[in-house]
């Protein structure tokens, strides 16, 4: 014996409204939760550029500093392993801002400068007599 359960239209309206409603509800508390794991991401990595420095001066390059174009003339530091023997190419790892850069040779002599160098993809220093 089968049971056969109809429901009048009245009885199915309000099912989907209630469907309607329990999906409502759940929408903020939805969002609250995508926010709080939007917020827990990390952010991203500061943007870098590789500034590609030639040594071809002929002899060696000691030490290479740089700082910021904004700095004072004192806030020169040295870039990391910035020895260049003659003919050595190296990149250098600078944000993407305006730098001001010295090379120095092994007494101590400025042998090349670069001011107000604003950092872009692709850019280059050669160092020539």
């Amino acid at each position: 014996m089968a049971i056969e359960l109809t429901a009048s239209r009245a009885d199915r309206v309000r099912l989907a409204t209630a469907a309607r409603c329990a999906c409502r509800a759940r929408r903020p508390i939805l969002l609250a939760l995508l926010l709080c794991v939007a917020s827990c991401a990390s952010p991203p990595p500061p943007r870098t550029l590789v500034l590609r420095v030639s040594n071809q001066l002929g002899r060696p390059v000691a030490e290479i500093r740089s700082k910021p174009c904004e700095a004072g003339e004192y806030a020169m530091e040295p870039l990391e392993d910035s020895r260049l023997g003659p003919g050595d190419t190296k990149g250098f790892v600078l944000p993407p801002s305006c730098v001001d850069l010295v090379a120095y040779d092994e007494r101590g002599r400025v042998v090349g400068e670069q001011r107000e160098l604003r950092m872009m993809p692709g850019a280059s220093w050669v160092l020539r007599r």
